[in-house]
């Protein structure tokens, strides 16, 4: 009998990782970072120690215990991280259906043993290499550096001449093409990278799979369907049918009700929530507040969200504003476009785009390359200050100090475009913000009760039922959801409601 068993994501919002077994294969729906759970410990200067590899992610429980599912290359002889935890062993996993590049959807990937395959989208394949190539934190999502004990049980990297990164096995939904396969195999730095082939299947292990195009707030989203010795099991990982491509995710429900599951895995982040603006309501919301501005205006948005992105950009247009992008928005937006399917990834139209150099010290060999190639759309802090009416500028709260080269003039405003803060450091990090916006005399624009300023990646109340009721599987799984009761009162009547409890296999079937 087939059976599902929730290892996170339960109760909370994100670290989905979820274990479905069907006779002797295994396979994980997602493997995220539990950003809330980890937030309970770690700030930005108290993080996991790397020289004891997964020490403490064991044991704080933020990993399933299962000590063979991990990199033996991640244990340090200096400390056993299963040390009083209750252990079993998983034996051989077929792969890990990722529904989509958001961190807690693929954050703990890098821990996972090497020969594990990886399947996702295209899109998200590119997405997370170039958060890969890109990133500070060194998530090693696709590609890895095999550690070494450093002779008194602590784990380092070997260095680069001699070291080459190694790949970790992607199979794509779709074929890939020339460009993202040749991007696959390119190094952002100095180390290079052990060539590898992006694959294509409909199969992980034995199991038939099916992957669906839905969407998010972020492209190359995917919602799974696996058949197992019980029937086809769903699961729909993060989606909505108010965005511009909502048609995606009503498709979706249409053809996974033809599978007649047996069981759906079922997000719900806004199940208590109905509104339904639009990426409309935004654009119009952000235009009145620019024309409004006589001064710098920021755009602060999801660094993924090109939807948000497409937003401002046309809004510049329209108020005669240049839009200015980091590097590394411009280096991800180069490695969708390699993937680019369903949805399109539009050029960057040079007329109406610059790219922000900072001050820096040193310069990434990604970035450098980048800022050759399109070293006549530069500016800097200089450019920005002395035009300061002239742009609009995608600075993240990681960008705040910029203000300090910019100096931005009184009437400037900061736009907010994306979720509200939803734990204490978010709130920390909002009032650091506001120290400096108040040092600059900056207005804040997108507060919690200006919500148009910003659209959910997740589907509303009225919208996830909708996509039950038209799916109508045999019984639904919530997760990813802080309110899993509310199923039973909106959908009970329809399928049986399943409430799952963390590490306790759930039966599917029978």
């Amino acid at each position: 009998m087939a059976k599902l068993t929730c290892y996170d994501g339960v109760n909370c919002i994100g670290g989905n990782k979820l274990l479905l077994e069907s006779n002797s294969e295994k396979l994980f729906f997602d493997f995220g970072q539990n950003m809330g759970e980890e937030g309970r410990f770690y700030e930005e200067f108290i993080k996991p120690k790397t020289v004891a590899g997964i020490y403490e992610r064991a044991q704080l429980g933020f990993l399933p215990p299962l000590p063979d599912l991990y990199r033996p290359d991640l244990v340090s002889s200096l400390c056993d991280p299963w040390v009083s935890i209750e252990t079993s062993s998983i034996g051989d996993v077929a792969g890990v259906l990722v529904s989509h590049a958001h961190v807690d959807h693929i954050g703990s990937l890098p821990f996972l043993r090497t020969d594990i395959p990886v399947m996702c989208s295209p899109m998200t394949a590119a997405i997370t290499k170039a958060l890969q190539d890109t990133g500070k934190d060194g998530s090693e999502y696709c590609h890895y550096v095999e550690r070494t004990d450093d002779g008194e049980g602590g784990l380092s990297k070997p260095g680069y001449s001699k070291n080459p990164l190694n790949s970790r096995p992607y199979c794509l939904s779709e074929s890939p093409g020339e460009g993202l396969c040749d991007f696959w195999n390119t190094p952002p730095a100095s180390r290079q990278i052990n060539p590898s082939q992006l694959t294509c299947g409909t199969k992980c292990g034995d199991m038939p799979v099916r992957a669906f195009p839905v969407d998010h707030s972020i492209y190359g989203a995917t919602a799974w369907a696996v058949e197992t010795d019980a029937g086809w099991v769903v699961y729909t990982g993060d989606l909505r049918m108010h965005g511009v491509s909502g048609d995606l995710t009503r498709q979706f429900a249409i053809e996974a009700s033809k599978l007649n599951p047996v069981a759906l895995i079922i997000e719900g982040t806004r199940i208590t929530n109905d509104s339904q603006f639009t990426e409309d309501d935004v654009r119009e919301a952000v235009l009145a507040e620019v024309r409004g501005a006589s001064a710098l205006v920021v755009a602060d948005f999801g660094a993924r969200n090109l939807e948000r992105l497409l937003t401002f950009l046309d809004v510049a247009r329209e108020v005669g504003r240049k839009l200015v992008m980091m590097p590394s928005d411009l280096y991800m937006l180069k490695a969708m476009a390699l993937a680019s399917g369903k949805q399109k990834i539009p050029e960057m139209d040079r007329d109406w785009v610059s790219i922000y150099r900072k001050y820096a010290g040193t310069e990434p060999k990604w970035s450098k390359n980048l800022i050759e190639e399109h070293s006549s759309m530069l500016v800097d802090a200089r450019d920005i200050h002395a035009n300061q009416s002239s742009f609009i500028c995608c600075f993240g709260f990681f960008d705040i100090n910029e203000l300090a080269y910019v100096r931005p003039e009184p009437g400037s405003i900061w736009i907010v475009s994306n979720c509200e803060p939803f734990c204490e450091e978010m709130e920390i990090d909002r009032r650091r913000m506001m120290n400096w916006l108040d040092r600059y005399q900056m207005r804040l624009v997108g507060s919690e009760e200006e919500v148009r300023f910003h659209v959910s990646g997740h589907a509303s109340r009225s919208d996830l039922k909708e996509i039950v009721e038209t799916i109508r599987p045999k019984t639904l799984i919530p997760v990813h959801n802080e309110h899993p009761e509310e199923y039973l009162d909106m959908v009970g009547d329809l399928c049986k409601v399943v409430m799952p409890q963390r590490s306790v296999p759930i039966p599917i079937g029978g």
